[in-house]
């Protein structure tokens, strides 16, 4: 199993605008799609290829599916140390977060991208607000 870590500096700085990934989150809302929030200021939602600038860096990656995340505030936990079934591509939309690693950290500012292999344990930190999008190359189950 590949188990490195890649990072792109700006990688893409066509980044979407905080209105227009906030709009993304309403609409998830408004139509009853699946929209999590595990405590206050995170929240995750599943329709990120909705998004113009989303779905042209998904067509670069050749990714098919793609999720947005936010926090609102630096307070608002995400999901913790864990570790995906597949190849994670990250891209870090707007605001700073830190990916912790077993021995690395990376800090991740607007455009840049990280891939991180299925199975390698990471936990993000967000640094600032922020939103990103997480893409992949299959299906998440």
């Amino acid at each position: 199993m590949n188990t490195e870590i890649k990072y792109i500096k700006e990688f893409d700085l066509n980044v979407p605008t905080w209105e227009d990934l906030l709009n993304n989150l309403n609409q998830s809302i408004l139509n009853n799609e699946d929209v999590r929030h595990n405590c206050i200021g995170f929240f995750a939602c599943f329709n990120a290829h909705k998004i113009e600038s989303v779905s042209k860096v998904m067509q670069k990656l050749n990714a098919v599916d793609a999720h947005l995340y936010m926090n609102i505030s630096t307070n608002g936990k995400t999901f913790g140390n864990h570790s995906d079934k597949m190849d994670v591509y990250y891209w870090q939309c707007q605001g700073k977060t830190k990916w912790i690693f077993e021995n690395n950290e990376i800090e991740l500012s607007k455009g840049d991208l990280i891939i991180v292999p299925k199975g390698v344990y990471h936990n993000v930190i967000p640094l600032s607000s922020r939103a990103g999008v997480s893409m992949s190359l299959g299906l998440w189950l």
